[in-house]
């Protein structure tokens, strides 16, 4: 360094270059990274509560017909609106598989390993099939009701919860195995 430069300027000078260095290379090509990141990182977290919304409709409006039939004692009004709840929270059950099934392999990028991923798959399309199936309504709303409990538990309860977790992953196993066999059919 020059000799009119006293030790502490050589010192800040060192400190401001590197300042600006670290600040270029940071901005250049380490905040780029970052921002594709955390991009991917909302797009997998955004997928899991759209997953789990889905989820909750589907229960919900398969709950909500099971508990309300139209009864027929009841007036002509009251089964009127009860035939207009009902057609409702069917097209909600329509619209909550339909989700899951076209959404299905976005769940193969949001959830890790191998078993997992692909369990979400099959319920998502067993759900659909499910409901497009020539089952009997209330057979339909009671497997659809079942099964998204028990998914709905793996994907989304509290890792404190594991034993509650991994039983519902046996189930939920057992229920897209029956469905998938040749006596779900």
């Amino acid at each position: 360094m020059p000799d009119w430069m006293p030790s502490w300027g050589t010192t800040a000078l060192i400190s401001i270059v590197t300042s600006v260095l670290t600040l270029i290379v940071a901005g250049r090509y380490v905040s780029p990274l970052l921002e594709v990141r955390n991009r991917r990182f909302q797009t997998k977290m955004q997928t899991r509560e759209k997953f789990s919304a889905s989820m909750m409709d589907l229960l919900s409006a398969a709950s909500h017909l099971l508990l309300a039939p139209v009864v027929p004692e009841a007036s002509d009004t009251v089964r009127a609106a009860l035939r207009e709840e009902r057609a409702r929270w069917r097209t909600q059950v329509d619209e909550a598989t339909t989700y899951l099934i076209d959404h299905a392999i976005q769940l193969l990028i949001a959830y890790k390993g191998d078993h997992i991923p692909t369990l979400a798959v099959r319920y998502s399309a067993d759900m659909r099939g499910v409901w497009i199936s020539d089952r009997n309504e209330e057979r339909k709303l009671t497997l659809l009701k079942d099964a998204t409990r028990h998914c709905h538990t793996l994907f989304f309860d509290s890792p404190l919860y594991i034993v509650r977790r991994a039983r519902a992953a046996q189930e939920l196993e057992r229920l897209l195995d029956e469905l998938e066999g040749p006596e779900g059919q």
